[in-house]
């Protein structure tokens, strides 16, 4: 599943006050692989997303959603190749810690489900296959402000779930997923409240020991965003 990762360095002028509301919209271009033990499917998807982060003091709370607006992937099974419809759904609540104004640790839960449909050329047409992953992650980031232009930083997170598998061959079934998200962030102010982001994010998660199947999958996703916030 795709993933979770959270970048947030709180600023000393951040830390000073005691509150902070921050809304936050943004579009992302995602590549995706997917892979099954005799299949592959890999592509593009652009995605829209948004979210709203607390501050107190130096604890915070994040809610954070995303989904794919545009598909365009293609599917290999057995050496034949065919495209396929892809839907992606991403959801995760974190509770954070800023250790000081560099380095915070985070914790949380995430969803994440990836649905895929044969379409017309397909033997299989309409037939449907997702892959669902829900559980908690930990991680920590940290960052540096470089001068007047602007705050670099960087974190990595790993998260266990459990896995839900639905087919139309094997019905469904569940079992166990882990992985890691790294990723690199930039922002900067474009007036006192308002901010962009830049961001770029990698998945990596493993879904194995399901009930059904004797097979394992595994997901990589390589995320390039870009982001507005405003702090109330």
């Amino acid at each position: 599943m795709k993933y979770f990762i959270i970048i947030i360095v709180l600023s000393q002028n951040c830390l000073a006050q005691d509150l902070w509301i921050i809304p936050k919209i943004f579009i992302s271009s995602r590549n995706f692989e997917y892979s099954v033990y005799n299949s592959n499917i890999k592509g593009d998807i652009s995605s829209i997303g948004g979210g709203i982060t607390g501050i107190y003091k130096n604890f915070y709370v994040d809610i954070f959603s995303e989904r794919n607006i545009d598909t365009n992937e293609e599917s290999i099974v057995n050496s034949l190749r065919n495209t396929i419809k892809f839907e992606r759904t991403d959801l995760t609540a974190t509770f954070g810690y800023a250790v000081n104004d560099f380095v915070s640790i985070f914790t949380g839960y995430k969803y994440g489900k990836s649905t895929i449909t044969e379409l017309d050329f397909s033997p299989f047409a309409g037939a449907k296959t997702s892959l669902e992953g829900k559980g908690v992650f930990i991680g920590a980031g940290s960052g540096w402000k470089i001068k007047d232009w602007g705050i670099f930083s960087f974190s990595a997170a790993y998260a266990k779930m459990q896995a839900n598998y639905d087919s139309f061959d094997t019905g469904l079934t569940e079992g166990d997923a882990d992985g890691t998200s790294l990723g690199i962030k930039w922002k900067g102010a474009i007036t006192a409240n308002l901010y962009y982001q830049l961001a770029a994010i990698r998945h990596e998660y493993y879904y194995e020991d399901f009930q059904k199947i004797n097979f394992d999958i595994s997901e990589q996703i390589l995320s390039y965003r870009l982001g507005i916030s405003y702090r109330f």
